[in-house]
This record gives structure tokens, sequence and C-alpha cells, in this order.
């Protein structure tokens, strides 16, 4: 049986995935791609949302749900394109 070396970091996440999800990787190895893009829109967007102040206009807040939503269609189409 063969042996390969490890990262702390890989290690943990290697005990997380199930059978199931190693071998969906295995069958569709962009998904780890795919998944970091999406992983990344995420948080900018948790982040402008949260920047959003609580008493703010009608015009601001339509404009950073349009860039949030710009943002993730960015990221879907990275993914997309890959």
């Amino acid at each position: 049986m063969k042996e390969i070396r490890v990262t702390g970091a890989q290690h943990k996440v290697l005990r997380i995935l199930s059978r199931k999800d190693i071998s969906a990787i295995r069958r569709n190895p962009k998904l780890i791609a795919g998944a970091k893009h999406l992983l990344l829109a995420c948080k900018k967007t948790i982040r402008k949302v949260e920047e959003i102040p609580q008493y703010a206009s009608r015009r601001k807040r339509e404009t950073a749900y349009r860039r949030i939503v710009a943002l993730c269609r960015k990221a879907i189409a990275e993914i997309e394109h890959s």
C-alpha cells in the first residue's frame, strides 16, 4: 500500500471528509477549485452585508445589494468556465 505525506491541515480535512466525498472529488477534481471560489465569494458577501449601516438609505442599500449580486455572479462564472 502506498503511503503519502500530508500536512496537518490536509489531515484535518481528510478526517472530516466521508468516503462518498472523496470518491466525488476523484470523479470531478474541479470541485475543489470551484469550492474555493465560492468560499471566497461567500466571505466577501458576508463582509459586504455586515458593512451596510443599519439605517442606510434605500439607494445605498440598493447599491450594496447590486455589488453583492455582481460579486456572486462573477464567482459562479469563474467556476463554470474553469
